[in-house]
């Protein structure tokens, strides 16, 4: 995942209606509120190009209906200056799809040569993902705890954590993720968690995305606190610094 960007527009208002501005902000705060992952188009002109990407991002759609839903956006219409910004798509090849998870942050994005339905819906973040990139978004480090129901020391590990997160007033959140969730094996490969662990494995995001240290079994609070403190010199960061776990 890349960082993305964009520009230009006008509308004239009618009585009792929207601009498209208002209407991509309303359809934006709506889906979000009914959970859905949205398939966010956004373009500057209209034109085959655009019809292309909508039709992909619709065909995404049919594949997960109650889950998501299509939403376009003119990047080029001053007022949607704001989720430009948001969602760093400014100066980006258009048009451009990007995934919004339930909670509103972007989960990732395609431009229209390399769009295909499923590429789209396989970058749909699971439930623990989208646990992560709000964080993330929230400018807070992650304590990411790997476990299986049969390990003992699960929940001293988290308790070492919530402490590690009081002590960083609150500036650092904990995802409990269990190992056997066949809905988090994306999460689980990217995190290269090894499926034989014997014990609850700690895995440390910085406030940019960075994965900075991972820890087998116990460790201090210290420790913890240190790790998501640390920053790490990179140029790699899928998704950008606050969307990515890279190290």
């Amino acid at each position: 995942m890349k960082k993305f960007f964009v520009l230009l527009l006008f509308l004239s208002f009618l009585p009792g209606t929207l601009s498209l501005s208002a209407q991509t902000s309303q359809e934006l705060s709506k889906a979000q509120k009914s959970g859905k992952t949205v398939f966010l188009v956004a373009y500057t002109t209209k034109g085959a190009e655009l019809d292309k990407a909508v039709a992909i991002a619709k065909s995404a759609n049919q594949k997960a209906p109650s889950a998501t839903t299509v939403v376009t956006m003119n990047a080029s219409d001053a007022g949607n200056k704001d989720l430009v910004t948001k969602f760093r798509i400014s100066g980006a090849p258009l048009p451009l799809i990007l995934v919004l998870d339930k909670n509103g942050t972007a989960a990732g994005g395609v431009i229209l040569k390399e769009a295909t339905a499923e590429k789209l819906v396989d970058m749909i973040p699971s439930q623990k993902s989208s646990e992560l990139l709000k964080g993330l978004a929230d400018g807070k480090s992650v304590y990411i705890v790997v476990y299986k129901e049969s390990m003992a020391s699960k929940k001293e590990i988290m308790n070492n954590c919530a402490t590690a997160c009081t002590k960083m007033k609150n500036t650092s959140i904990t995802i409990q993720v269990n190992a056997d969730d066949k809905k988090e094996t994306k999460l689980l490969r990217t995190l290269k968690y090894d499926n034989t662990a014997t014990q609850p494995v700690t895995y440390v995001v910085n406030s940019s995305g960075q994965l900075t240290d991972t820890y087998n079994g116990m460790t201090n609070v210290n420790s913890l606190i240190g790790s998501a403190q640390k920053l790490i010199k990179s140029s790699c960061c899928p998704g950008g610094s606050k969307n990515g776990v890279c190290k």
